[in-house]
């Protein structure tokens, strides 16, 4: 089974890479397929269309600007849809618990492995950090909008940017003195 996650997400890592030169029906396919690896990770639909939502608003609003603009192409905002998809559906069909100790150090997917696993880690870690400081700064205000809750918008986004640098420099300064960071 490990094998088999392993290769689908490979698979899936390569269909979004080489969706750059597909055109519009090929594009339909990969983000038909994208959308069924989220629905079979997630077990619901609801919570892959969540996932995606920031995308689709955003292939949107660049649909809406090429249709303003007279040039309506629909590809590039069917290809960032199509790559998002592939990749975060390969990120989530990854066997994570079987890379960690699975490979060996002397093997030559080693470092790809762990720089893999160093990726998973931050995004959990950036992931929690903006949760945390959107939820102190919506319990900190009144209303949703205005001057004010702009305002503490802002400072909550330099805040969570602040402190994911501090630890970027914390985890660069381990990988020093452990004999990784070279």
């Amino acid at each position: 089974m490990t094998r088999a996650r392993l290769a689908l997400s490979m698979l899936l890592a390569a269909a979004a890479a080489a969706s750059g030169g597909w055109d519009a029906p090929l594009l339909v396919l990969a983000i038909l397929a994208g959308i069924v690896v989220h629905w079979a990770v997630h077990r619901g639909f609801r919570t892959a269309l969540w996932l995606a939502g920031p995308v689709l608003l955003f292939s949107a609003v660049l649909i809406v600007l090429q249709w303003v603009g007279g040039a309506a192409d629909i590809r590039l905002p069917m290809r960032t849809v199509a790559v998002f998809l592939l990749t975060t559906g390969a990120f989530r069909v990854l066997p994570w618990s079987a890379m960690a100790g699975g490979i060996s150090s002397r093997s030559r997917l080693y470092m790809p492995v762990l720089f893999l696993l160093f990726v998973r880690h931050f995004a959990e870690i950036l992931l929690a950090e903006a949760r945390r400081a959107l939820q102190a700064r919506s319990l900190c205000i009144s209303r949703s909008f205005g001057r004010a809750a702009f305002s503490s918008l802002a400072w909550a986004i330099a805040a969570l940017f602040r402190r994911a640098l501090q630890r970027a420099e914390r985890f660069y300064a381990a990988q020093i003195v452990g004999g990784l960071a070279e």
